[in-house]
């Protein structure tokens, strides 16, 4: 209520005659200008902070909710966990992988070079003569 009751005479400050006569209504008038200004920094103020109280209670409620699902699942998951069987990785198969792969880059890598080098033997050199 105090904001409101200071911003209306703050308005009613402001909107007076724009060609203060005197010293003290250009005072006046910034003075109010000056008021105007702290008011909506105060409700900007309290708007960020109630803004930022909400997040706080969003966050705390999801980590809360985090929290219960780790330890349900805490105490429902068995006391003995079995890794899955891994594959017999054989170093002459992941070899010849690798060779494959590498000379599919190589392959990709010079197609690349060679649709680059055509384009710019497509472009017409400024120094040559217009047909």
């Amino acid at each position: 209520m105090r904001n409101v009751l200071c911003l209306s005479v703050c308005l009613a400050a402001l909107g007076g005659n724009v060609q203060a006569q005197s010293l003290r209504e250009i005072e006046a008038r910034n003075a109010a200008a000056h008021a105007l200004e702290d008011v909506r920094r105060d409700l900007l103020a309290s708007q960020i902070e109630a803004s930022n109280a909400q997040e706080r209670a969003r966050t705390d409620s999801l980590l809360r909710g985090l929290e219960q699902q780790r330890t349900n699942s805490t105490l429902n998951a068995p006391s003995i966990v079995i890794p899955p069987a891994r594959p017999v990785d054989d170093p002459v198969r992941r070899e010849a992988e690798r060779a494959n792969a590498m000379s599919r880059i190589d392959q990709l890598t010079q197609e690349a070079l060679a649709q680059s080098n055509a384009r710019m033997r497509a472009i017409r050199p400024a120094s040559e003569p217009k047909r």
